[in-house]
């Protein structure tokens, strides 16, 4: 058994108000106090450790990132929140995992996998003579029944059915807060496309709160969390300024 100071932390709220709350702590721990939400969307760690060996200013910058050293087991995680949490028949989006790592423990229905096509190489491999210029997106609607997941009965379609492949450049060209920033116009596409305004969107992995922030500018309610103490104070200051855009464009 871990010491007991050695475990991950028990979330407390980071910034709360009437559209958003954001935790900062272990998303694990938020199993079973979470309401029922309309959404998931999120960008774990993928237990590869973000950083090349190579790529010591990123290495300098960011450090690395908590959780992604392989010993989290994402899908179950993943699998705990959308059964006890997601609705039957809504849908998730997850981030650099592949659609069979997550269908069962999940319970998806329908799968597909999407695109997101940054525009230019990231930093990835300096080993490798091709960089990396997109990232896989699993989206799936949740179907509880065992018996309509296999018979593929379980679909639901997509608000506005688009192309597989999403274009949005990376945050400034680069990254400015969080070495695995998402392009909140990317987020506010699939959150837009998979609920109405006024559901509730649920990111357990935060990072610097791209998806809360676009959940908020679409007129949704979000929850999310955070492990990273640091990240989590930058999602804060980011909803902060999020809330007076859209309380800007409710007068206007």
């Amino acid at each position: 058994m871990p010491a007991e100071e050695d475990a991950p932390p028990a979330p407390v709220v980071a910034y709360q108000s009437d559209r958003v709350t954001l935790y900062r702590g272990d998303a694990a721990q938020l199993v079973g106090i979470l309401p029922t939400v309309d959404l998931l969307a999120t960008d774990p760690p993928y237990g590869v450790k973000f950083v090349s060996k190579r790529d010591a200013r990123t290495r300098a910058r960011f450090g690395p990132l908590l959780g992604d050293d392989g010993t989290l087991d994402v899908p179950a995680l993943l699998g705990v929140l959308t059964r006890g949490h997601l609705r039957n028949r809504r849908h998730a989006y997850v981030f650099g995992y592949r659609p069979d790592q997550l269908t069962e423990p999940m319970q998806l229905g329908s799968t597909a996998e999407l695109i997101w096509d940054k525009g230019v190489p990231g930093r990835g491999n300096f080993e490798m003579p091709w960089g990396p210029a997109h990232e896989l997106i699993t989206f799936g609607a949740r179907c509880a029944s065992a018996a309509h997941r296999a018979d593929g009965s379980g679909k639901t379609a997509a608000r506005m059915r688009a192309g597989s492949v999403l274009r949005y450049g990376r945050p400034n060209g680069k990254t400015t807060r969080h070495p695995t920033e998402k392009p909140v116009p990317l987020m506010a596409e699939l959150i837009e496309s998979s609920s109405r305004r006024g559901e509730v969107v649920l990111d357990p992995f935060a990072g610097s709160g791209s998806t809360l922030v676009a959940a908020v500018l679409t007129g949704r309610r979000a929850i999310g969390c955070e492990l990273d103490p640091r990240y989590a104070e930058v999602a804060a200051r980011r909803l902060a300024e999020a809330e007076r855009i859209a309380d800007m464009m409710r007068a206007a």
